[in-house]
């Protein structure tokens, strides 16, 4: 009897030792699985985030191509109505030109939305996980707040600048891609003695450097940076 109850004995034992090996095999195949589940799901996000990022910094060079626009067109002016030179229609378009936009609304944030719902922590890398939080939570607010100021100056000047000093304002087809219109001066000879409207060109012309060039350059070297990391990231894991 006791020979049978020691068999019995180790027997039982060798069966919860089974069984709890078992488990133990369950719950790492189920942790490997959650795991990989985890990094489909981390590599989804890059790759959008890789994608949002390229399309932004493309966009940030248009903002520069339409400004550097808007600049030209500001110096020539002032060149004109501070040296005593005469008109010409061509003037027309440089007015114009000067009160360009290009208002982005800020970052593509999408992508941003999604891995805040899914969790932070889904991004491995800290310091992906870090840049992108400082980007989109204090950057492209920061971008977007000095860009909206900039284009409620041009808004307010088009009710109180323009208004006295030319016939109307963004004269053209708005359907046109290149963007070309005229404005046309009232009086020309007494915009040469137009102190106060000098003194809003070359002030606009400072303000888009502080209000669209320097937060517009920052954000994309940021962006520029984290884009880098995000490739370098996704090339590691491939």
């Amino acid at each position: 009897m006791e020979n049978k109850t020691g068999k019995y004995f180790k027997y039982a034992i060798g069966e919860i030792v089974l069984v709890v090996i078992g488990i133990l095999i369950a719950l790492q195949i189920n942790n490997w699985n959650e795991s990989r589940k985890a990094r489909v799901k981390e590599v989804e996000i890059l790759k959008d985030f890789e994608k949002g990022l390229q399309f932004d910094i493309l966009q940030i060079d248009s903002i520069f191509m339409q400004y550097d626009r808007a600049k030209i067109a500001i110096k020539n002016v002032l060149n004109h109505l501070e040296n005593d030179l005469p008109y010409s229609d061509s003037l027309d378009y440089y007015f114009f030109d000067t009160t360009l936009l290009f208002e982005t609304g800020g970052l593509t944030n999408g992508v941003y939305e999604t891995l805040k719902s899914a969790g932070f922590d889904v991004i491995t890398n800290k310091e992906i996980r870090d840049l992108i939080i400082l980007i989109y939570d204090e950057i492209d607010p920061w971008l977007y707040t000095w860009e909206l100021r900039y284009v409620e100056m041009i808004d307010h000047a088009k009710r109180n600048v323009y208004n006295s000093r030319f016939r109307d304002s963004w004269n053209g087809d708005y359907k046109d891609q290149k963007v070309i219109g005229t404005m046309k001066p009232l009086n020309y000879e007494a915009l040469k003695q137009d102190n106060e409207f000098k003194y809003f060109l070359r002030t606009q012309l400072n303000d888009m450097g502080w209000l669209v060039y320097k937060p517009a350059e920052n954000t994309q070297t940021e962006c520029k940076k984290l884009l880098k990391l995000i490739e370098s990231d996704l090339n590691r894991i491939d």
